[in-house]
């Protein structure tokens, strides 16, 4: 299998030329200030992607995830896309996990301080 991984395309994801691959992970920041509708431009663009499996996680710009519900959120995710938020899957005997926790950094989504509590995300 393979796996093509990109992060921080900021609403940029449209400029993108993507290998071919099996599987797409997007592992954060798919918006600039974390609007619901720079969300929903991303997902309409990423569930028409030419890729077995997608998967993303919200980056630490991606405030909408942090400020929504869960149930909210599963509602707007096409199910052609899996969301990982503190969870993981398991494809063709592979694992994968994701997180959107981050060490603090400015005043960014889903930051937590440098403790215990972090080393488990």
């Amino acid at each position: 299998m393979k796996f093509i991984i990109i992060s921080d395309t900021h609403e940029q994801h449209k400029n993108l030329t993507l290998p071919i691959g099996d599987v797409i992970i997007h592992a954060g920041d798919i918006s600039q200030r974390g609007k619901e509708s720079e969300i929903l431009d991303f997902l309409n663009w990423f569930k028409d992607l030419d890729f077995k499996y997608k998967f993303f996680i919200a980056g630490n710009h991606d405030f909408f995830f942090e400020a929504t519900l869960e149930k909210d959120i599963q509602k707007i995710i096409p199910e052609t896309i899996i969301y990982l938020y503190n969870s993981g899957v398991e494809v063709e005997h592979i694992k994968i996990w994701g997180s959107p926790i981050t060490p603090n950094f400015f005043d960014l989504a889903f930051n937590s301080d440098r403790s215990e509590s972090i080393s488990k995300h």
